[in-house]
Parts: structure tokens; sequence; C-alpha cells
């Protein structure tokens, strides 16, 4: 494995079809601990490194959630791919 490859975990059934959806808009609910956290990071980042310019928001209702929940997670996925400013929070993949 090369140091910029991404490695993910097999996605459930839900997050499989949230991860192919091609829909404009598309809403994943459910109860806690059905990865829909995963999933959309997961679909975040595929559409970042697809799409130039193209632009995620992530919120929670505080920052130590926010970091805990999704910088640390992405910042580990993301190693060698995108740069992470912290005065920002914000990721920055290499085609803008």
């Amino acid at each position: 494995m090369r140091n910029s490859e991404l490695v993910l975990d097999a996605p459930n059934p839900k997050q499989k079809e949230f991860l192919l959806a091609r829909s404009r808009y598309i809403a994943y609910g459910g109860a806690r601990g059905g990865g829909k956290s995963w999933a959309l990071r997961i679909k975040a980042i595929m559409m970042c490194l697809r799409y130039a310019g193209f632009k995620a928001l992530f919120l929670r209702r505080t920052l130590p959630e926010l970091r805990e929940n999704h910088i640390v997670e992405m910042r580990g996925m993301l190693r060698d791919i995108a740069a992470y400013r912290e005065t920002d929070r914000a990721f920055n993949f290499p085609n803008g």
C-alpha cells in the first residue's frame, strides 16, 4: 500500500446505499451507532477528491464534539491525502 492510499472499512448495506446515491439531496437517519458519521465522512471525502473546489461542512454542537467525531478521524484517514489547517479547521485537498 502506498502512503497516499485511503483505507476504508467495508460499509454496511445502509451506508453502501448512501455512498452510491447520486441524488442532489440525500437524507440519512437512524439510531445512534448506525454509522451515519462514518458514511458522511466517506461521502464528503469522495466528493472532495472527485470535484475540484467542492466544499463540505460538518457541524456539531460544540468544537470538542466536532474534533472527537470528525476532525480526529479524518486527520488519521487523510494523513497523506489532504492537509489539515487548525486555524481554519479545514482540510485542503490537492485539487482545491
